[in-house]
């Protein structure tokens, strides 16, 4: 029994990877974000059309979009139970913060350049 709460747990964790992976894809196809040139570059236009071929297999394909929308589910309970947890935990919750106010100077920073190719 202990093996296969193992086993599930393990490929929930993988799918949920996998899942972060390809959401946060998206947000990284932006321009200033895209590096041309080099080894970096060639692996990011590789690894970038991996995960879109990744995506468009998910959607056409009802096992692994039932899966998807699984591990999404899981995922959401899982972050609310954490979060739950971790709500009354002191130095968490400064990092958190400290995380927060570094997260909205890099929105702000991004927005000034932003501004400035404008």
């Amino acid at each position: 029994m202990k093996k296969i709460m193992l086993g599930c747990l393990l490929t929930f964790l993988f799918f949920g990877v996998s899942q972060i992976t390809l959401n946060s894809q998206e947000r990284r196809e932006r321009p200033q974000f895209q590096r041309e040139g080099g080894l970096f570059g060639e692996g990011f236009e590789i690894r970038q059309k991996m995960r879109e071929i990744e995506k468009q297999t998910i959607e056409n394909d009802p096992e692994l979009k039932k899966l998807d929308e699984q591990i999404k589910s899981l995922q959401k309970q899982f972050t609310e139970k954490l979060q739950q947890k971790l709500k009354d935990n002191a130095e968490y919750q400064e990092l958190k913060q400290k995380l927060e106010r570094l997260q909205q100077q890099w929105r702000e920073r991004r927005r000034e350049r932003q501004q400035e190719e404008d």
